[in-house]
């Protein structure tokens, strides 16, 4: 009789969960949480009271007290939801550390006698028991439950208090349901029974927890309200029950109404106390349902209100209550039609403005560059040939999308990017910028600061005028276009894929256009010998996937110089 109790327990706290889950599929994950540890918990029973040797009762056991130590802790989040508090954190660790550690002890029963010194299995009629001399340590499972019994007591007391904003007979009854596990506990010990009469109390509370939730999810206006939320940025809204009771309402409306502050949840308002419940009641009560949705206009002083009303389905209950919905409607009166014309204009004059700036930006760093360039006597035409390298170079590379982390939006960005490669130079000194010969170690390190300052200056110009990915793609080409692979380069001495991809990219470019141009000291390289160079220096000085795109890229390249011949 008492295996084939526990049995019906179990699969009616299973039949009740699964049922509850199916028409609720959005349910608090506590809540889920609760019922698998409570189904657990009664499994357990029937797995020890079912158990034929001692191993096979003890493992039972152990499965029993997962459900017996954590279940308490998740009914303390429940119910401090249903008073709409949150539970301090040092006490929910405090809490969680405690059920664990009383859990691992009773996870080391049959290795040592710290929770149990001796332990025996038992037939009675029918069914198994375990014959049980506690411990040292067992002391802390009754304390938990002793801990688990204050705080309940304490949501009883909170509730009390706060009786006006909290649904008393949930929380109450739920409070009730979870000390009723702790006195059946309490009762096991007392007369000595080797029957689990806790398990009722567990079903107990899986019953009246789901009978709050039923109403908790019934009334939850998250999915009945999704659709205004996106099409409007402020709104208000009311929620009655099916005895047009009050049940809930946001923080916008109660802004605009304070006297809903006062109203008593599950409570019917008196009319006479409020305009505002005087005309909702007598829109709801007017509404003949023929419809759907009813509407009508609110006039509160001097602002205006769409009432809208929705009904609220549950299940096969058609009518399970109302959303009323307020929308103001006192501006988009008054000016729907100013402000549309308005803002069509104000569009097209910053879209004009917006492109005039980027144009004089565009022709502003450009214009840096060719002054830039009009300095420096050994690289005339040298901005114009690399920019149109890496145009050349973005084509091949567009096929390579998706590697190397490039993707075309990138490839854009740098050709925009690569007449800026060289901006630090108008911070060079002309001794040093137009110096025809050799440089000095002296005067290297002066012109390697371009790189550096090129950086600074080309964040100042473009910060604030264009987007934050381009700054960064920009800021890294002129930054970075002198490092080298192998880490020997400069300003930083990168090495490798720490080298963004962008400067990678510029640095072949302007390597190339520097081999078959003429300088000041040096003749312009033949192709052969240009591409030459560059495949010998990959590894070292580029990077060698790149550099093997970039070498593929010779037929276009050359076409290219010899137009500009």
């Amino acid at each position: 009789m008492v295996l084939w109790f526990y049995y019906i327990v179990f699969i009616l706290s299973l039949l009740m969960t699964g049922s509850f889950l199916y028409r609720n599929p959005k349910t608090d994950t506590t809540f889920i949480l609760f019922s698998i540890l409570v189904t657990i918990n009664c499994l357990g029973n029937c797995a020890r009271a079912s158990a034929q040797t001692l191993e096979m009762a003890l493992w039972a056991n152990k499965f029993m007290y997962v459900g017996g130590v954590f279940a308490p802790l998740l009914l303390m989040y429940i119910i401090a939801r249903l008073c709409g508090i949150r539970i301090p954190r040092p006490l929910g660790w405090f809490m969680t550390l405690y059920s664990a550690v009383v859990l691992g002890l009773v996870l080391t029963v049959g290795y040592n006698d710290l929770y149990y010194k001796e332990v025996s299995l038992a037939h009675g009629d029918g069914y198994s028991y375990l014959v049980k001399e506690y411990g040292p340590l067992h002391i802390l499972y009754p304390i938990l439950m002793l801990l688990y019994c204050a705080i309940l007591v304490f949501f009883v007391v909170y509730t009390i208090r706060h009786w006006q904003k909290i649904s008393v007979h949930a929380v109450s009854s739920t409070c009730i349901a979870g000390l009723s596990v702790i006195v059946l506990y309490i009762a096991e010990k007392i007369f000595s029974t080797n029957i689990s009469l806790h398990t009722i109390g567990y079903f107990f509370a899986i019953s009246i927890i789901i009978i709050h939730f039923e109403r908790l999810n019934k009334y939850d206006m998250s999915a009945n309200i999704a659709s205004s939320v996106e099409k409007m940025k402020e709104y208000g809204y009311l929620v009655f029950d099916e005895k047009l009771r009050f049940v809930n309402a946001n923080e916008y409306i109660k802004e605009v109404f304070p006297e809903i502050n006062d109203w008593k949840v599950d409570t019917a308002v008196d009319m006479s106390d409020s305009y505002l419940y005087c005309e909702v009641i007598r829109f709801l009560i007017g509404w003949d349902g023929e419809e759907k949705n009813g509407r009508k206009t609110l006039h509160v002083g001097e602002r205006y209100f769409e009432l809208n009303i929705r009904t609220i389905s549950y299940g096969r209950n058609e009518n399970a209550g109302f959303l009323l919905e307020f929308i103001d409607r006192t501006l988009e009166q008054k000016y729907y039609n100013t402000i549309q014309d308005y803002n069509a204009s104000l569009e097209k004059q910053v879209a004009e403005k917006t492109e005039n700036i980027l144009h004089i930006k565009d022709m502003m760093v450009l214009g840096m560059a060719d002054m830039v360039e009009s300095r420096d006597n050994n690289t005339g035409g040298h901005i114009k040939r690399t920019s149109a390298v890496v145009r050349v170079f973005s084509r091949r590379l567009s096929g390579f999308c998706g590697h190397y982390g490039i993707d075309e939006k990138l490839l854009r960005r740098i050709e925009k990017a690569a007449p800026m490669h060289d901006l630090g130079k108008i911070s060079i000194s002309d001794s040093v910028l137009k110096k025809t010969g050799r440089y000095t170690d002296e005067e290297y390190n002066e012109m390697k600061r371009h790189s550096a300052e090129g950086a600074r200056i080309v964040e100042n110009i473009l910060r604030g005028v264009e987007d934050d990915e381009f700054v960064e793609i920009a800021r890294n080409v002129a930054h970075y276009h002198h490092e080298k692979w192998n880490g020997q380069g400069y300003p930083c001495g990168l090495a490798g894929t720490d080298i963004p991809v962008e400067a990678r990219i510029m640095a072949l470019a302007d390597v190339f256009d520097a081999l078959v141009s003429k300088r000041c000291y040096k003749e312009a390289f033949s192709y052969d010998k240009a591409f030459s160079i560059i495949e010998e220096s990959l590894g070292e000085h580029f990077d060698p996937e790149l550099g093997k795109v970039f070498l593929e890229c010779r037929e276009d390249l050359e076409a290219l110089y010899n137009s500009m011949v």
